[in-house]
C-alpha cells in the first residue's frame, strides 16, 4: 500500500471516529443546545437561565417539562429570593471530537455573577458543572440558602429520591425508564420537596458549607454533576460512584 493510500485510509477512520463520536453545540432562539451520542439537553436563554428540557438518547420524551424556571441557582438576601437571570453571555472554551466545554453567564439582579461551565462528553451520561459566584456591585455571600443548585422538574414523574452516600445526591426517575440526577461531592447535603403538583417534585443541593463571605469582585467556586441517563432509581443512584471519573473519549460506557 503506498504511503498516499495509508494516509488517506487514516484520515477516513479519523473522521468516522469523529462523526460518530462529535458532541455538538448550536443555539436557537430560545436555547443554547448540546447534542451528544447519549442525551441532548436545552440550555435555556431567557430567566431563568439552565437547563430547560433534556432527551435521552433520541427519545422524543424530554424528562424536563419546559417551564418559566426547571435547573437554576436561588439565593435568599437582602431581603428577597434571588434566581439566575437571563443569560447575558456564553462561549464555547473547548470543543473536539468526543468533549465539549461551554460556558454560560447570568447577574441574579442582586450582587451575584455568575458563570457556570459545563463539561460535556459523548462515553458518559453526567455533566460536570463549575459553578463561580463573583461580587458584583457590593459584599455578599457566595452560596446559601440550600437552592444552589434547585431542579424543578415540571414533569410526571414515578418517583424521586435523595442520597447521603458516598455523598449528597439525587435522582428523579420517569415510568418510560428515563432518569435526572444532581451529585454534589463538595455538598453537605440535599433535600426533595413538593412542586408542580407532585410531592416531592424538586430536589435541590445545599452548598451553605462553602458559603464565603465576598468582598466586590472576589469569587468563590463549586463543582457538582447533573446526569441524564436510562434507566431508573438504583441506575442514577449508583452513578453517583462514578461522576468524579474523568470520562475517556470515545468509549461509550
Amino acid at each position: 500500500m503506498t504511503k498516499l493510500a495509508i494516509m488517506l485510509a487514516v484520515v477516513l477512520c479519523l473522521g468516522v471516529i469523529s462523526s460518530a463520536l462529535a458532541v455538538t453545540v448550536d443555539e436557537d432562539n430560545k436555547y443554547v443546545i448540546i447534542e451528544t451520542e447519549l442525551y441532548t439537553v436545552h440550555w435555556n436563554k431567557t430567566a431563568q437561565m439552565g437547563y430547560m428540557q433534556a432527551f435521552v438518547e433520541g427519545s422524543d420524551e424530554s424528562i424536563i417539562d419546559a417551564g418559566g424556571r426547571a435547573f437554576y441557582h436561588s439565593s435568599n438576601y437582602g431581603g428577597a429570593w434571588k434566581d439566575w437571570g437571563a443569560l447575558t453571555d456564553w462561549e464555547i472554551l473547548e470543543e473536539e471530537p468526543g468533549k465539549a466545554v461551554v460556558q454560560y453567564m447570568s447577574k441574579d439582579g442582586g450582587q451575584k455573577q455568575y458563570t457556570s461551565v459545563g463539561y460535556y462528553y459523548d462515553s458518559v451520561p453526567y455533566i460536570k458543572h463549575e459553578v463561580t459566584v463573583t461580587a458584583d456591585g457590593g459584599n455578599v455571600m457566595s452560596f446559601e440558602s440550600g437552592h444552589e443548585p434547585q431542579f424543578e422538574v415540571n414533569a410526571i414523574i414515578e418517583g424521586m429520591k435523595t442520597f447521603t452516600q458516598p455523598f449528597p445526591h439525587a435522582v428523579y426517575w420517569t415510568e418510560s425508564g428515563f432518569f435526572g440526577g444532581i451529585y454534589g461531592p463538595e455538598a453537605s447535603s440535599t433535600a426533595a420537596g413538593a412542586w408542580g403538583g407532585q410531592n416531592p417534585g424538586r430536589m435541590e443541593l445545599n452548598f451553605n458549607n462553602r458559603g464565603k463571605n465576598l468582598k466586590d469582585g472576589d469569587s468563590e467556586t463549586i463543582i457538582y454533576y447533573v446526569a441524564f441517563g436510562v434507566g431508573g432509581e438504583q441506575e442514577g443512584n449508583e452513578l453517583a460512584d462514578q461522576v468524579q471519573e474523568e470520562p475517556g473519549i470515545g468509549e461509550i460506557g
